[in-house]
């Protein structure tokens, strides 16, 4: 009789544990997006951008490709800032940051 009451225990710790993770994690996309937005006012975006992209690179594959989308719009906006492109890399930039916040929700399921 005291088996059946400790497998719910158990399976409740371990859900409860899983949902902590999943709501608390993903720190390397929610640094990225923290990073481009700096970035789209710096006067020296470069070494924020490439920070951004490691900490994409960095953080786990399971986003529904929003972090891979992410990875490219981030080089399309070290392009542009490098062209001297202040409008292009902040639209590069914002359309990152809304596929980040997609892959992040997309992390959590």
């Amino acid at each position: 009789m005291k088996f059946l009451p400790r497998c719910f225990t158990l399976a409740a710790a371990a859900a409860l544990a899983t949902a902590s993770v999943a709501l608390a994690g993903q720190p390397h996309m929610r640094g990225s997006i923290e990073l481009l937005e700096a970035a789209k006012t710096a006067n020296h975006p470069l070494p924020l951008l490439k920070d951004a992209r490691a900490d994409l690179e960095t953080a786990a594959h399971d986003k529904g490709g929003k972090r891979v989308e992410g990875i490219e719009l981030v080089n399309e906006a070290i392009e542009a800032a490098k062209e001297g492109r202040h409008e292009k890399m902040v639209d590069k930039i914002d359309h990152a940051i809304a596929a980040l916040h997609t892959g992040i929700e997309r992390g959590k399921k």
